[in-house]
């Protein structure tokens, strides 16, 4: 759903002018999608006029992970819509064999240490 975005947009200060254009919503359905995240507490309107996420926001953005099944592919995922996810799904469903993906934008210890443990499996092989 496009309005699915509008948390992971409003991170930073948007207007309905540039929601409107990333969403690719119409003026009645981001104004509904807008109002109800307003309702919920999810964003918050600045002095500016523009739309910003709230911690309770942030938090509900964080916690919105999806998953899809597709062909014995399993992917959980946040912060990119289904449509990125099928892409990546038809590239993976290319690959022979067995194998691991873990993506983010953040480095935090426990993935490093995953990824240690992974390059040392791979090399023991």
């Amino acid at each position: 759903m496009k309005s699915d975005k509008i948390l992971e947009y409003c991170k930073t200060p948007k207007s309905f002018t540039e929601l409107k254009e990333l969403t690719g919503l119409s003026d009645a359905g981001l104004y509904k999608a807008l109002n109800k995240f307003l309702e919920e507490g999810l964003i918050r309107k600045t002095e500016e006029g523009k739309y910003v996420t709230t911690d309770k926001g942030e938090k509900a953005y964080n916690n919105q992970l999806k998953s899809l099944m597709e062909e014995g592919i399993w992917m959980e995922y946040y912060g990119i819509g289904e449509d990125k996810i099928r892409e990546i799904l038809k590239i993976l469903k290319s690959v022979k064999g067995e194998f691991y993906l873990k993506a983010s934008r953040s480095l935090d210890e426990s993935l490093l240490e995953q990824l240690i443990i992974l390059q040392e499996l791979n090399r023991d092989e």
